[in-house]
């Protein structure tokens, strides 16, 4: 009787052990998409700006410094590039990965991530900075 009452015991705390790293692992997951979807609602208004400074130096509407404009573009566009390039190689399929692998992977992908979206921030607002004389 004793050995039985043991046994499930152990057999309870292995499970529950189990249960807990996945819910980790999902944890950690959710933490990697949470800032993943943040970056990507800058990641469009990124290509807007781009998209509007590009038009206002193809129709020549640049008062000012045009190499501020030119220099923003580019910024704008290799911020995007920066997402795009996470985006095809994060892969949230953890198969074959015990769970120190998954935890690792998913901590750094979460800093490539927050690279990323500080990178997009941080252009954005000085493409905003530059677009408010052209805002109507």
């Amino acid at each position: 009787m004793k050995n039985l009452i043991s046994i499930l015991a152990v057999t309870t705390l292995l499970l529950s052990a189990c249960t807990d790293t996945k819910q980790q692992e999902k944890d950690a997951l959710n933490a990697v998409i949470e800032v993943h979807d943040e970056a990507m609602t800058l990641d469009e208004k990124a290509i807007n700006n781009k998209q509007i400074i590009d038009g206002l130096l193809k129709d020549k509407k640049i008062t000012g410094d045009t190499a501020t404009a030119v220099q923003l573009s580019k910024d704008l566009n290799t911020a995007d590039e920066a997402m795009e390039n996470w985006m095809h190689q994060f892969s949230p399929d953890n198969t074959g990965k015990n769970h120190e692998q998954v935890m690792t992977y998913m901590a750094d992908q979460k800093k490539m991530v927050v690279k990323v979206n500080q990178r997009l921030d941080s252009v954005i607002k000085r493409s905003d900075e530059f677009l408010r004389p052209y805002k109507k």
